[in-house]
């Protein structure tokens, strides 16, 4: 007899193994623009939040200010980010994308959505709004 516990586990491991590959791809997708997750994380977050601190970058990531600043400077040295003065607070510097950041995002979304859609290519449109239901159920839910 199959139990309510038995389908959790078994959707589980489903999608642990769903976010991996998905993940897993991200990632080499972002390799291959010699820009790593993290760095694409950092500029998707820049473009949301307009000009962010680094405190700002270190909430949003979870991850401490040291390791912030390791994170930005690689990036300001790979040209993705410059420092700016905050205009009130001179002692808080804040990140601004470059445009060579703004067209490595737009090129990595562009073969994220393609990714995405190759993915769900096997399923039919009633496959897809179930789709879409259950996500957003679950979404909710959170």
């Amino acid at each position: 007899m199959v139990t309510t516990s038995t389908i959790d586990s078994e959707i589980e491991q489903v999608m642990g193994a769903f976010r991996s590959k998905l993940i897993r791809l991200f990632r080499e997708e972002a390799k291959n623009k010699k820009c790593p997750l993290s760095n694409i994380e950092v500029i998707g977050y820049a473009i949301e939040k307009k000009d962010p601190t680094m405190k700002e970058i270190a909430i949003h990531l979870n991850i401490t200010p040291p390791s912030t600043t390791v994170l930005v400077e690689s990036m300001i040295k790979k040209g993705f980010l410059k420092r700016i003065k905050d205009s009130i607070d001179r002692r808080t510097i804040r990140v601004a994308l470059t445009p060579k950041a703004c067209k490595t995002f737009a090129s990595f979304q562009k073969r994220k959505s393609a990714l995405i859609r190759q993915m769900l290519s096997s399923l039919d449109t009633s496959e897809r709004k179930t789709i879409i239901t259950i996500i957003t159920k679950l979404t909710n839910n959170l």
